[in-house]
Protein backbone atom coordinates (compact mmCIF):
# COMPACT_ATOMS: atom_id res chain seq x y z
CA UNK A 1 0.00 0.00 0.00
CA UNK A 2 2.79 2.32 0.95
CA UNK A 3 4.56 1.41 -2.28
CA UNK A 4 1.46 2.22 -4.32
CA UNK A 5 1.15 5.63 -2.68
CA UNK A 6 4.81 6.33 -3.36
CA UNK A 7 4.37 5.46 -7.00
CA UNK A 8 1.33 7.69 -7.28
CA UNK A 9 3.24 10.62 -5.74
CA UNK A 10 6.16 10.05 -8.11
CA UNK A 11 3.81 9.87 -11.06
CA UNK A 12 2.04 13.06 -9.94
CA UNK A 13 5.38 14.84 -9.42
CA UNK A 14 6.55 13.72 -12.85
CA UNK A 15 3.32 15.00 -14.43
CA UNK A 16 3.69 18.32 -12.64
CA UNK A 17 7.28 18.65 -13.93
CA UNK A 18 6.06 17.96 -17.47
CA UNK A 19 3.33 20.59 -17.09
CA UNK A 20 5.81 23.13 -15.73
CA UNK A 21 8.23 22.35 -18.57
CA UNK A 22 5.46 22.78 -21.15
CA UNK A 23 4.44 26.11 -19.61
CA UNK A 24 8.07 27.21 -19.60
CA UNK A 25 8.44 26.31 -23.28
CA UNK A 26 5.23 28.18 -24.11
CA UNK A 27 6.43 31.24 -22.20
CA UNK A 28 9.75 31.16 -24.04
CA UNK A 29 7.93 30.88 -27.35
CA UNK A 30 5.65 33.82 -26.52
CA UNK A 31 8.60 35.94 -25.42
CA UNK A 32 10.52 35.05 -28.60
CA UNK A 33 7.57 36.02 -30.76
CA UNK A 34 7.24 39.29 -28.87
CA UNK A 35 10.92 40.07 -29.28
CA UNK A 36 10.66 39.28 -33.00
CA UNK A 37 7.74 41.67 -33.39
CA UNK A 38 9.61 44.42 -31.56
CA UNK A 39 12.73 43.91 -33.68
CA UNK A 40 10.63 43.91 -36.84
CA UNK A 41 8.92 47.12 -35.77
CA UNK A 42 12.27 48.73 -35.00
CA UNK A 43 13.61 47.67 -38.40
CA UNK A 44 10.55 49.16 -40.09
CA UNK A 45 10.90 52.35 -38.08
CA UNK A 46 14.57 52.52 -39.01
CA UNK A 47 13.68 51.91 -42.64
CA UNK A 48 11.07 54.67 -42.57
CA UNK A 49 13.54 57.00 -40.89
CA UNK A 50 16.12 56.28 -43.60
CA UNK A 51 13.56 56.93 -46.33
CA UNK A 52 12.51 60.16 -44.66
CA UNK A 53 16.13 61.23 -44.22
CA UNK A 54 16.77 60.58 -47.90
CA UNK A 55 13.67 62.54 -48.85
CA UNK A 56 14.36 65.46 -46.56
CA UNK A 57 17.09 67.16 -48.63
CA UNK A 58 14.90 67.06 -51.73
CA UNK A 59 11.87 68.33 -49.85
CA UNK A 60 13.98 70.98 -48.12
CA UNK A 61 15.51 71.99 -51.43
CA UNK A 62 12.09 72.29 -53.03
CA UNK A 63 10.83 74.32 -50.09
CA UNK A 64 13.92 76.54 -50.22
CA UNK A 65 13.50 77.07 -53.95
CA UNK A 66 9.83 77.86 -53.41
CA UNK A 67 10.67 80.34 -50.64
CA UNK A 68 13.38 81.89 -52.83
CA UNK A 69 10.94 82.17 -55.71
CA UNK A 70 8.34 83.76 -53.45
CA UNK A 71 10.96 86.18 -52.13
CA UNK A 72 11.78 87.28 -55.69
CA UNK A 73 8.08 87.61 -56.49
CA UNK A 74 7.56 89.73 -53.40
CA UNK A 75 10.64 91.88 -54.02
CA UNK A 76 8.44 94.54 -55.63
CA UNK A 77 5.80 94.56 -52.89
CA UNK A 78 4.71 98.10 -52.06
CA UNK A 79 6.32 99.53 -55.22
CA UNK A 80 4.30 101.04 -58.07
CA UNK A 81 4.62 98.77 -61.11
CA UNK A 82 4.30 99.55 -64.83
CA UNK A 83 3.85 97.33 -67.86
CA UNK A 84 4.24 99.73 -70.79
CA UNK A 85 7.06 100.33 -73.27
CA UNK A 86 8.85 103.27 -71.72
CA UNK A 87 12.14 101.37 -71.61
CA UNK A 88 14.78 100.80 -68.92
CA UNK A 89 18.15 102.56 -68.55
CA UNK A 90 20.94 99.96 -68.55
CA UNK A 91 24.06 101.69 -67.21
CA UNK A 92 27.46 100.33 -68.20
CA UNK A 93 30.46 100.62 -65.85
CA UNK A 94 33.90 99.08 -66.20
CA UNK A 95 36.44 99.58 -63.41
CA UNK A 96 35.90 100.95 -59.88
CA UNK A 97 39.06 102.23 -58.19
CA UNK A 98 42.09 104.41 -58.72
CA UNK A 99 43.62 104.91 -62.15
CA UNK A 100 47.38 104.30 -61.79
CA UNK A 101 48.08 106.17 -65.03
CA UNK A 102 45.45 108.87 -64.66
CA UNK A 103 44.57 108.38 -68.33
CA UNK A 104 41.70 105.90 -68.39
CA UNK A 105 38.22 107.49 -68.49
CA UNK A 106 36.64 104.10 -67.74
CA UNK A 107 38.04 103.90 -64.19
CA UNK A 108 35.65 105.52 -61.71
CA UNK A 109 36.67 106.14 -58.11
CA UNK A 110 34.94 104.33 -55.25
CA UNK A 111 33.74 107.65 -53.88
CA UNK A 112 32.14 108.67 -57.18
CA UNK A 113 30.59 105.23 -57.64
CA UNK A 114 29.07 105.48 -54.16
CA UNK A 115 27.66 108.90 -55.10
CA UNK A 116 26.07 107.38 -58.20
CA UNK A 117 24.37 104.66 -56.16
CA UNK A 118 23.26 107.17 -53.55
CA UNK A 119 21.58 109.19 -56.32
CA UNK A 120 19.83 106.07 -57.61
CA UNK A 121 18.63 105.27 -54.10
CA UNK A 122 17.54 108.83 -53.27
CA UNK A 123 15.52 109.02 -56.50
CA UNK A 124 13.65 105.84 -55.50
CA UNK A 125 14.92 103.54 -58.26
CA UNK A 126 14.95 99.73 -58.08
CA UNK A 127 17.89 97.86 -59.60
CA UNK A 128 16.78 94.90 -61.71
CA UNK A 129 18.35 91.51 -62.29
CA UNK A 130 18.91 90.22 -65.83
CA UNK A 131 16.01 87.82 -65.45
CA UNK A 132 13.68 90.62 -64.34
CA UNK A 133 14.71 92.76 -67.30
CA UNK A 134 14.24 89.82 -69.66
CA UNK A 135 10.79 89.12 -68.22
CA UNK A 136 9.77 92.73 -68.69
CA UNK A 137 11.10 93.09 -72.23
CA UNK A 138 9.99 89.76 -73.67
CA UNK A 139 7.48 88.11 -71.33
CA UNK A 140 5.12 91.02 -70.65
CA UNK A 141 5.92 91.10 -66.91
CA UNK A 142 5.56 94.34 -64.92
CA UNK A 143 8.48 96.05 -63.19
CA UNK A 144 8.78 99.00 -60.80
CA UNK A 145 7.94 102.31 -62.45
CA UNK A 146 11.43 103.50 -61.54
CA UNK A 147 13.75 100.73 -62.70
CA UNK A 148 17.40 100.69 -63.67
CA UNK A 149 19.95 97.99 -64.53
CA UNK A 150 23.59 98.27 -63.41
CA UNK A 151 26.18 96.42 -65.52
CA UNK A 152 29.97 96.07 -65.52
CA UNK A 153 32.03 94.97 -68.51
CA UNK A 154 35.18 92.79 -68.45
CA UNK A 155 35.14 91.47 -64.86
CA UNK A 156 38.01 93.52 -63.43
CA UNK A 157 39.19 92.41 -59.99
CA UNK A 158 38.14 95.77 -58.52
CA UNK A 159 34.53 94.80 -59.29
CA UNK A 160 35.04 92.35 -56.42
CA UNK A 161 37.41 94.29 -54.15
CA UNK A 162 35.70 97.69 -54.50
CA UNK A 163 32.31 97.64 -56.22
CA UNK A 164 30.95 94.54 -54.48
CA UNK A 165 31.04 96.01 -50.97
CA UNK A 166 29.36 99.23 -52.14
CA UNK A 167 26.63 97.31 -53.95
CA UNK A 168 26.02 95.34 -50.73
CA UNK A 169 26.00 98.56 -48.74
CA UNK A 170 23.10 99.83 -50.88
CA UNK A 171 21.52 96.37 -51.26
CA UNK A 172 21.49 96.75 -55.04
CA UNK A 173 21.40 94.21 -57.86
CA UNK A 174 23.99 94.32 -60.65
CA UNK A 175 25.34 92.30 -63.56
CA UNK A 176 29.00 91.66 -64.38
CA UNK A 177 29.89 90.54 -67.91
CA UNK A 178 33.09 88.49 -67.57
CA UNK A 179 35.62 87.28 -70.15
CA UNK A 180 35.82 83.56 -69.45
CA UNK A 181 39.58 83.09 -70.13
CA UNK A 182 40.62 86.25 -68.28
CA UNK A 183 39.74 85.08 -64.74
CA UNK A 184 43.35 85.29 -63.51
CA UNK A 185 43.12 86.93 -60.09
CA UNK A 186 45.57 89.65 -61.16
CA UNK A 187 43.76 92.18 -63.31
CA UNK A 188 40.53 90.23 -63.36
CA UNK A 189 38.44 88.31 -60.85
CA UNK A 190 39.08 84.67 -59.98
CA UNK A 191 36.50 81.91 -60.52
CA UNK A 192 36.03 81.75 -56.73
CA UNK A 193 35.29 85.46 -56.53
CA UNK A 194 32.88 85.12 -59.43
CA UNK A 195 31.13 82.26 -57.62
CA UNK A 196 30.94 84.22 -54.36
CA UNK A 197 29.34 87.20 -56.05
CA UNK A 198 26.95 84.97 -57.96
CA UNK A 199 25.91 83.17 -54.77
CA UNK A 200 25.26 86.53 -53.14
CA UNK A 201 22.90 87.57 -55.95
CA UNK A 202 25.07 89.50 -58.40
CA UNK A 203 24.39 88.28 -61.94
CA UNK A 204 27.44 86.96 -63.76
CA UNK A 205 27.00 86.95 -67.54
CA UNK A 206 29.12 86.56 -70.69
CA UNK A 207 31.59 88.93 -72.34
CA UNK A 208 32.83 86.12 -74.65
CA UNK A 209 35.91 83.91 -74.33
CA UNK A 210 38.70 86.14 -75.63
CA UNK A 211 37.18 89.64 -75.91
CA UNK A 212 37.79 89.77 -79.67
CA UNK A 213 35.48 92.01 -81.67
CA UNK A 214 32.75 89.64 -82.79
CA UNK A 215 32.09 91.57 -85.98
CA UNK A 216 35.60 90.67 -87.24
CA UNK A 217 35.01 86.91 -86.87
CA UNK A 218 33.29 84.34 -89.04
CA UNK A 219 29.89 83.06 -87.99
CA UNK A 220 31.42 79.79 -86.74
CA UNK A 221 34.06 81.65 -84.72
CA UNK A 222 31.45 83.92 -83.17
CA UNK A 223 29.30 80.94 -82.25
CA UNK A 224 32.28 79.24 -80.62
CA UNK A 225 33.11 82.38 -78.59
CA UNK A 226 29.53 82.62 -77.40
CA UNK A 227 28.93 78.93 -76.66
CA UNK A 228 32.23 78.27 -74.90
CA UNK A 229 31.98 81.36 -72.73
CA UNK A 230 28.44 80.47 -71.72
CA UNK A 231 29.41 76.90 -70.81
CA UNK A 232 32.47 77.96 -68.78
CA UNK A 233 30.61 80.56 -66.73
CA UNK A 234 27.65 78.26 -66.12
CA UNK A 235 30.10 75.66 -64.83
CA UNK A 236 31.47 78.22 -62.34
CA UNK A 237 28.20 79.70 -61.09
CA UNK A 238 25.87 76.73 -61.54
CA UNK A 239 23.32 79.12 -63.02
CA UNK A 240 22.05 79.64 -66.58
CA UNK A 241 23.73 82.43 -68.54
CA UNK A 242 21.08 84.38 -70.44
CA UNK A 243 22.87 87.48 -71.72
CA UNK A 244 26.06 88.65 -73.40
CA UNK A 245 27.67 92.08 -73.77
CA UNK A 246 29.55 92.51 -77.03
CA UNK A 247 33.26 93.37 -76.61
CA UNK A 248 33.72 97.04 -77.48
CA UNK A 249 30.08 96.98 -78.55
CA UNK A 250 30.98 95.51 -81.95
CA UNK A 251 28.50 93.18 -83.66
CA UNK A 252 26.92 92.38 -87.03
CA UNK A 253 23.99 90.40 -88.38
CA UNK A 254 25.85 87.13 -87.85
CA UNK A 255 26.38 88.10 -84.21
CA UNK A 256 22.66 88.51 -83.63
CA UNK A 257 21.92 85.10 -85.17
CA UNK A 258 24.76 83.41 -83.28
CA UNK A 259 23.61 84.88 -79.94
CA UNK A 260 20.21 83.24 -80.25
CA UNK A 261 21.64 79.97 -81.59
CA UNK A 262 24.07 79.81 -78.66
CA UNK A 263 21.12 79.94 -76.24
CA UNK A 264 21.21 83.54 -75.00
CA UNK A 265 18.06 85.59 -74.46
CA UNK A 266 19.70 89.03 -74.73
CA UNK A 267 22.67 90.68 -76.41
CA UNK A 268 23.88 94.12 -75.26
CA UNK A 269 25.54 96.82 -77.34
CA UNK A 270 26.94 100.17 -76.24
CA UNK A 271 24.52 102.03 -78.51
CA UNK A 272 23.24 104.85 -76.35
CA UNK A 273 19.60 104.53 -75.37
CA UNK A 274 17.14 102.69 -73.16
CA UNK A 275 16.46 98.97 -73.53
CA UNK A 276 12.82 98.68 -74.58
CA UNK A 277 10.35 96.23 -76.06
CA UNK A 278 10.84 97.51 -79.59
CA UNK A 279 14.54 96.53 -79.53
CA UNK A 280 15.85 93.37 -81.15
CA UNK A 281 16.63 90.93 -78.31
CA UNK A 282 20.20 90.65 -79.59
CA UNK A 283 20.65 94.40 -79.99
CA UNK A 284 19.77 96.05 -76.69
CA UNK A 285 20.91 99.58 -75.86
CA UNK A 286 23.01 100.66 -72.91
CA UNK A 287 24.45 103.89 -71.52
CA UNK A 288 28.19 103.81 -70.79
CA UNK A 289 29.44 106.19 -68.09
CA UNK A 290 32.95 107.33 -67.20
CA UNK A 291 34.80 109.25 -64.49
CA UNK A 292 33.33 112.58 -65.64
CA UNK A 293 29.78 111.58 -64.61
CA UNK A 294 28.49 113.38 -61.55
CA UNK A 295 25.31 112.61 -59.57
CA UNK A 296 23.34 115.10 -61.67
CA UNK A 297 24.40 113.24 -64.83
CA UNK A 298 23.15 109.96 -63.37
CA UNK A 299 19.90 111.71 -62.50
CA UNK A 300 19.51 112.82 -66.12
CA UNK A 301 20.05 109.25 -67.32
CA UNK A 302 17.34 107.99 -64.97
CA UNK A 303 14.74 110.58 -65.87
CA UNK A 304 15.03 111.04 -69.62
CA UNK A 305 15.97 109.03 -72.66
CA UNK A 306 19.56 110.06 -73.45
CA UNK A 307 20.32 111.61 -76.82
Amino acid sequence: MKKTRRNLKRKKFKNNRIKILIKLILCIAVVSIGIGVIINQKEKASSYATINQEATPKETSEETNKESSETEKNRFDGIKLINDNRGVPVICYHSIGKDPTGKSPLIISKEKFREHLQTIKDDGYTTLTMAELNDYLFKDRPIPEKSVVLTFDDGYIDNYTNAFSILKEFNMKATIFVISTYLDGVSYMTPNQVKEMSDYGIDIESHTVTHRQLSTLSYEEQLKELKNSKATIENITGKPIISVAYPEGKFNEDTKKAVLEAGYSMGFTIDRGYADRSDNAAQLNRICVDYTYKPRDIEKILKSLPK
